[in-house]
């Protein structure tokens, strides 16, 4: 486990994290993780702290309503997410492994989810999942 800093992109907002990369990140190739590319390392609550501009947060969240993404209101990253998910052992923090300025993102290990099938129960893969559209996986509801 280790301390480590993060910040968006144009230094509105920061924050710090202790994580254990060792055990890699995870990506997610439902609608809203492929369209922001994120790399996700899992946190308890506590273990995720803004210490600039929290201020400057502005959140999105959609759907079940079980998680809440955070984004800088200035530059627009999101660096990281908070939620509470019974199948990933309640409440959580989700961290943006890109927005971490001590990390090289391409030396964390990753492995892969399937959310956009929903094929949760088929649990993380050591590849991505193929590529298959959803119908109507443009529209989403508010």
């Amino acid at each position: 486990m280790k301390t480590h800093q993060g910040s968006c992109h144009c230094g509105a907002i920061r924050f710090e994290a202790d994580l254990d990369l060792s055990q890699g990140g995870t990506m997610c190739n439902c609608s809203i993780c492929s369209k922001l590319a994120f790399f996700s390392s899992k946190a308890q609550p506590e273990q995720l702290r803004v210490t600039a501009g929290e201020a400057n947060l502005g959140s999105y969240e959609w759907g079940a309503r079980i998680g809440q993404r955070y984004f800088c209101r200035a530059c627009g990253v999101h660096m990281f997410g908070r939620g509470d998910l019974k199948e990933h052992g309640g409440a959580f923090a989700s961290v943006n492994i890109h927005c971490l300025d001590d990390v090289d993102p391409s030396s964390v290990s990753a492995m892969y989810w399937d959310g956009r099938h929903d094929n949760w129960q088929a649990g993380l893969a050591s590849k991505p999942w193929p590529f298959v559209p959803v119908a109507g996986s443009a529209k989403v509801a508010m």
